[in-house]
């Protein structure tokens, strides 16, 4: 697993370093750790999935954590946050970055280990995958890289969020029996299947979605899809925000 700090005081660096290197040593988790002393360092050479892990400070001569973290996003959706700080104000501000957690400077040993097992977890969790073969070759496609899967003659199409396109011999039923036991996928029409985390707005009988992908949806049915899509955005959110509060309570 790869890791940046980003932090300009050389000796808060240093410290959750040492404890990372402990909670490797503990957990037996391989960790590579790059430091870096401001948030211009870090995106000179930056690149979507080199890391798995910034630990970035909010407070910095320079350009903020804040502001690195809203260009990280630009094109990196999948590294995880976890924000420095010596203050609670910018929570607002964290989750519009869809930010991991919070940890109050000077790193306190039991929260950067708890932060780890839970980062631990969700990579565990986002394993769940759709395991099919085009022209012989096995793809393992992990269903949080699914943005949409839709109905072709007889076989269908899966995208994915790095704008490939899979054409398996499967049948649209098949995968449909599997696909729905992630609650985030949603049956837009006949034929059909969309992830709602990549969901971007309905509008007269279509649904966008991030890579440009967008597909019909059953005009008589897309309020009930606006509602169903909004609702479930709610609740991730709102189950992100529980989970940071409990999180802060222990």
């Amino acid at each position: 697993m790869n890791i940046a700090i980003i932090d300009d005081r050389k000796e808060d660096r240093e410290k959750l370093g040492g404890i990372l290197l402990k909670y490797a040593a503990d957990s037996g988790e391989k960790l590579n750790i790059e430091h870096f002393d401001s948030a211009e360092a870090l995106l000179d050479n930056y690149q979507p999935f080199l890391y798995t892990i910034l630990f970035l400070d909010i407070y910095m001569d320079g350009m903020s954590g804040m502001q690195a973290a809203e260009i990280i996003r630009k094109t990196d959706s999948d590294v995880i946050l976890v924000f420095l700080t010596t203050s609670e104000e910018h929570h607002v501000e964290a989750l519009h970055n869809h930010a991991f957690d919070y940890i109050e400077k000077p790193a306190d040993p039991a929260q950067v280990c708890r932060i780890m097992d839970d980062i631990l977890k969700r990579k565990t969790d986002l394993t769940q995958s759709l395991s099919f073969s085009v022209n012989r070759t096995k793809y393992h496609l992990a269903l949080n890289d699914i943005v949409a899967i839709s109905a072709s003659s007889h076989n269908i199409e899966i995208y994915d969020k790095h704008s490939n396109t899979y054409a398996p011999r499967l049948t649209f039923s098949s995968v449909c029996d599997e696909i729905f036991q992630d609650k985030r996928f949603l049956l837009i029409l006949r034929g059909v299947i969309v992830n709602m985390d990549f969901i971007q707005s309905f509008k007269s009988g279509v649904c966008y979605l991030e890579s440009g992908i967008e597909f019909p949806c059953n005009l008589r049915k897309e309020k009930q899809f606006v509602s169903t899509w909004q609702n479930y955005t709610f609740q991730k959110l709102r189950k992100e925000a529980m989970e940071r509060r409990h999180k802060a309570k222990q």
